[in-house]
C-alpha cells in the first residue's frame, strides 16, 4: 500500500469512527439502531478495551432496550435536575450557559469548513453529537483531498481538525464523557461514554503527530481552483 493510500484509508476510518460516535449521542437507542451499530462494529468484539466493551453492551442492549433508552433520555436529553445533571453541550459544560461564546465559535468553524447545519437533530452546533459529526465530515474532506493529491487542501484541513479538537471538542468532551460513565448505572451509556472519551484523546494525539510534519502555515499556497477540495466535498456525508 502506498503512503497516499494509507493516509486515504486512515482518514476514511477516522471519519467512520466519528460518524458512529455522533449517532450514538444523537439517536435514542432503538432495536434497529442497536443492530446497525453492532453490524458496523462487526469483528471488533474480540479486541480488548473500550470498543470490545461497547460491542458487549450492544449485545446486552438487545435484551434491555428500554433501560438503555431511558438512561439516554435521562442523561442526554432532559438532564437530571435533582442531581444537577450537565447537558452534552460545550457551552453548558464550559460556561454554564446555553447558548454561549463556545456556541458561536463552533458555528463559525463549521462555516469556515463550508458547512451550515451539521445535525438537524441537534438543537445547537456545540452539542456533543454535532461536534463529533463535524469531525466526521472534516475527516471525509481530508480523505477526498488526499485522493485529489491536493497537499494544500490537506494541510488546511488537518490544521482545522487540530484546531477544532484542541480548542473545542477535546477540551470538554473526554472529561464530560468520563464523568458520565461514572454517573450512569446503564451499561450501554457507560460504554459509549468511555469509547468516546478514549477515541477523542487518541485522535488528538494522532493529529498532533501528523500536524508536526506539515509545512509552516505561511508556506501553504492560497486557495485556488487548483487546490480546493473536489466539488461537493463539503456538502455532507454521503
Amino acid at each position: 500500500m502506498s503512503a497516499n493510500a494509507h493516509l486515504i484509508e486512515q482518514a476514511n476510518r477516522r471519519s467512520l469512527g466519528y460518524w458512529i460516535l455522533s449517532g450514538m449521542f444523537l439517536e435514542v437507542p432503538t432495536a434497529a439502531r442497536v443492530e446497525e451499530l453492532r453490524r458496523m462494529l462487526d469483528g471488533e468484539s474480540a479486541e480488548s478495551g473500550d470498543v470490545a466493551e461497547l460491542c458487549r453492551q450492544l449485545d446486552a442492549a438487545r435484551f434491555n432496550l428500554n433501560d438503555a433508552a431511558v438512561a439516554f433520555t435521562r442523561h442526554l436529553v432532559i438532564g437530571d435536575k435533582k442531581h444537577n445533571e450537565p447537558l452534552p453541550y460545550e457551552a453548558h459544560i464550559r460556561e454554564g450557559q446555553l447558548p454561549g461564546e463556545c456556541t458561536g465559535q463552533v458555528r463559525e468553524m463549521m462555516f469556515e469548513a463550508g458547512y451550515g447545519e451539521i445535525a438537524a437533530d441537534a438543537s445547537s452546533p456545540d452539542h456533543l453529537g454535532a461536534e463529533l459529526r463535524f469531525m466526521a465530515l472534516l475527516c471525509r474532506d481530508e480523505n477526498l483531498a488526499w485522493a485529489a493529491e491536493s497537499s494544500a487542501a490537506v494541510g488546511r484541513n488537518l490544521r482545522l481538525q487540530h484546531r477544532f479538537l484542541s480548542d473545542h471538542l477535546a477540551r470538554w468532551a473526554p472529561a464530560y464523557c468520563e464523568a458520565l460513565a461514572e454517573r450512569t448505572t446503564n451499561g450501554y451509556l457507560r460504554a459509549i461514554a468511555r469509547v468516546t472519551a478514549s477515541s477523542i484523546n487518541d485522535d488528538l494525539a494522532i493529529l498532533e503527530d501528523i500536524c508536526s510534519w506539515l509545512p509552516p502555515e505561511e508556506l501553504t499556497p492560497p486557495i485556488s481552483t487548483e487546490t480546493v477540495l473536489p466539488a461537493g466535498a463539503a456538502q455532507g456525508y454521503q
